[in-house]
Parts: structure tokens; C-alpha cells; sequence
């Protein structure tokens, strides 16, 4: 009719966007990050010779790797990105250095992460921030949300050696982690370290002295670990 002419279009007409376009959520971006590595790791270790993987193929692989509605189990979490989604995600973990883009073809950096400038001075702030902390640091993935780092980056930091996971949430850079160690040999010098003496000797609470002395065993040769005794 006449009066319709000039009539603006209808409200659901204005909410539709293209694939990948819409705001993606936090927790299923940092989800899509883990599962995307994982999906990538597992094609390398099929093709030890080819590093690179195509995005299509990565995002077919992390399909693959997803539980059926039917088996799915309790506690995992499920992913509900669409295609286009995870590859806006794949998009921004090259953005971030996490992953390295040769035209349609993604791979993880060789030697650990490559990264901007910006990300670089992120990065130097988390590990600094966690060395602050001494034997008691803030969980280090909640230091990079709020810096502004990507899981993904922080699984690398781990898997490059830059950061020393000791236990779940339990994060130490690599020289504070050294120097802890360096006490830890110490107090076995003297005897069998104990969670009190290390809990004592480092001022941390109890859970970190117990996590500290599980990596600290568990990283040691039997030849040392027979002298510590």
C-alpha cells in the first residue's frame, strides 16, 4: 500500500548478519582457541612432514574431533560455533601470533610464538606480573584474560617452556621456576623436603607447596632423587 513506501524494514531483517560476522562469545572464543590447536596438533602428528594445514581442513578436523550430540559426555563442554565463526577465531590467532598464515594455510610459529610488538609487551607483562607473585602467583590464564592474551598463546608459553605449569592454575615463569628449584635442592641437601619446610621456607600456602614439590619430584632423575632421600 502507499503508506508502506517509506516504512523502514521489519525488526528481524535488522538483526540478520553474515556468517562470521556477529559477536562471537568469550568463553566459546577461548573454547574454539584450544580446540583449534588441538585439532592442528593432532593433523601434524598424522603428517609429520607437512606443518601447515588449510583452514577449511582445520576446521573439518576440529569437526571430527567433536563428540555427537548422542555421546556426548558430561563436563565437556560443547562448541556451538558456526564454520564462519571459527574461521574469524583462526583469523585472530594469526592476528595475536599464535598461528603463522601462508595464503589459505595456517601452522603453529617454529620455536614458540611469533609475536607483534604490542602482544610481545603483553606477554613480558604476564610473565613479569607472575614473577611479582613469587611462589604464590595469580593463575596465570586470568592475568592474560585480563592483559588481553589469547589461551592459545599462554598454552604455547607453556608448551615453549616460558611458563612451568606445576598443577592446574599453578603457572611459574621459567626463572622463578628455576630459582625455586635451586631452594628445593637446597632443603633436600639437608634431608627429605617436605610440603611444611617448602610451605615455610617460600611463604606460599599449602596447595602451592604441594604442587611445587609434585613438579619438583616428578622432573628429577632417579639418580637425584635417590641422593634427596
Amino acid at each position: 500500500m502507499p503508506s508502506r513506501a517509506g516504512a523502514p524494514l521489519p525488526a528481524p531483517a535488522e538483526t540478520i548478519t553474515a556468517v562470521g560476522d556477529g559477536p562471537i562469545d568469550p568463553g566459546q572464543r577461548q573454547l574454539a582457541e584450544r580446540r583449534l590447536l588441538a585439532a592442528l596438533r593432532r593433523h601434524q602428528r598424522r603428517s609429520p612432514l607437512r606443518r601447515d594445514v588449510r583452514v577449511d581442513t582445520l576446521v573439518a578436523e576440529l569437526r571430527a574431533g567433536e563428540p555427537g550430540r548422542a555421546s556426548s559426555h558430561r563436563g565437556r563442554q560443547p562448541l556451538t560455533l558456526s564454520d564462519g565463526d571459527l574461521r574469524s577465531v583462526v583469523d585472530e590467532m594469526v592476528v595475536a601470533g599464535t598461528l603463522l598464515r601462508t595464503g589459505h594455510r595456517v601452522e603453529l610459529p617454529a620455536g614458540g610464538p611469533s609475536l607483534d610488538t604490542v602482544m610481545r609487551q603483553r606477554v613480558d607483562q604476564l610473565l613479569a606480573t607472575l614473577a611479582e607473585g613469587g611462589a604464590t602467583p595469580q593463575p596465570a590464564d586470568a592475568v592474560a584474560t585480563r592483559l588481553g592474551i589469547p589461551p592459545g598463546l599462554v598454552d604455547q608459553l607453556r608448551a615453549s617452556g616460558d611458563l612451568v605449569a606445576v598443577a592446574q592454575r599453578i603457572d611459574y615463569p621459567r626463572e622463578r621456576w628455576l630459582e625455586i628449584s635451586r631452594r628445593l635442592d637446597e632443603l633436600a641437601a639437608d634431608g627429605s623436603a617436605s610440603v611444611r619446610e617448602i610451605r615455610d621456607e617460600l611463604g606460599t600456602a599449602r596447595r602451592h607447596a604441594e604442587a611445587i614439590l609434585g613438579h619438583w619430584n616428578r622432573s628429577r632423575t632417579p639418580t637425584q632423587q635417590g641422593g634427596g632421600k
